[in-house]
């Protein structure tokens, strides 16, 4: 069969235009992307495997998808630290960040968290911020996919009802650890705790990969000892050593848990199954 070479080009237009070509920087925020572009296309994962979106070093390879991307979905230049050169080289109206509040807040106010280390992109552990983040990619899809508009609202009331499932039932797993003193090993678990009001003696260290002095650890065992602490959480960056170096002598329960899924295979349930992981870790330690 031979086709007429207007109808080949009028067909591959008609394809490019019907998948647009997205980019996501981590597993939870690319399950998110998934679950709203269904149907339509699927996104492609840029940090796959165990690569650090803190120190990630890209290959040329992904370099190109970066380039060549339609939208860029990342969590906030200050927290994909490793990928922030490359991302200055992509036009900005091609860039959506989940993070953007302290964007609208203003330089001013940024320059002062980042000094006090206070500011927290781990924003995919708090069901609600998730969202409003919704809200705003469906809204940008739409833009530049705007024949597939009705897809991607109908995604988008499916993902909102299993989003709120999702809290109903976490908030209710939780709900009775809420008065029980917990200590975390960094911030990363800032806006989970928020969330869910659960009650943060404070954590050992403000910042990721920060060594540790002496001081610093005989003061959080302190705490520990003072607030009665049975439960601590912390990420796979805190080594065993230092842990049982923190714990050591104290009853207490640790749980180390994989806040971005590394284990869990992408797509648009990792999101509900790392969030139901997550939970269930920090019961366990709670109890």
């Amino acid at each position: 069969m031979k086709f007429h070479l207007p109808f080949i080009t009028l067909l591959f237009a008609t394809n490019v235009l019907a998948s647009p070509n997205i980019v996501v920087s981590i597993k939870p925020i690319h399950s998110i992307v998934s679950a709203l572009t269904q149907g339509v296309s699927i996104p492609t994962l840029l940090l796959s495997g165990n690569q650090s979106a803190h120190h990630a070093h890209l290959k040329p390879s992904q370099i190109s998808l970066l380039e060549k991307a339609d939208l860029v979905v990342i969590v906030h230049p200050d927290f994909e630290e490793g990928l922030a050169k490359s991302i200055r080289n992509i036009q900005a109206d091609k860039v959506l960040t989940v993070d953007q509040s302290e964007d609208e807040q203003g330089h001013e106010h940024e320059h002062e968290h980042e000094h006090t280390g206070s500011v927290n992109h781990h924003s995919w552990l708090n069901i609600e911020d998730m969202q409003d983040f919704t809200q705003a990619l469906s809204q940008r899809l739409i833009k530049i996919d705007p024949k597939n508009k009705a897809i991607y609202l109908d995604n988008l009331d499916a993902l909102k009802l299993k989003l709120d499932e999702l809290q109903d039932t976490t908030q209710q797993q939780l709900s009775n650890y809420t008065n029980q003193p917990l200590m975390t090993y960094n911030n990363a678990f800032e806006h989970f705790i928020e969330n869910y009001k659960l009650k943060s003696v404070g954590s050992v260290s403000r910042q990721h990969g920060e060594n540790l002095s002496i001081f610093k650890i005989l003061k959080a065992k302190q705490i520990i000892k003072d607030e009665k602490v049975t439960c601590l959480l912390f990420t796979s960056e805190a080594s065993d050593k230092r842990i049982n170096t923190l714990t050591e002598g104290l009853k207490i329960k640790t749980a180390d848990i994989d806040i971005i899924g590394f284990d869990i295979k992408p797509g648009a349930n990792h999101y509900l199954k790392l969030i139901q992981d997550i939970t269930h870790k920090a019961v366990q330690c709670l109890k």
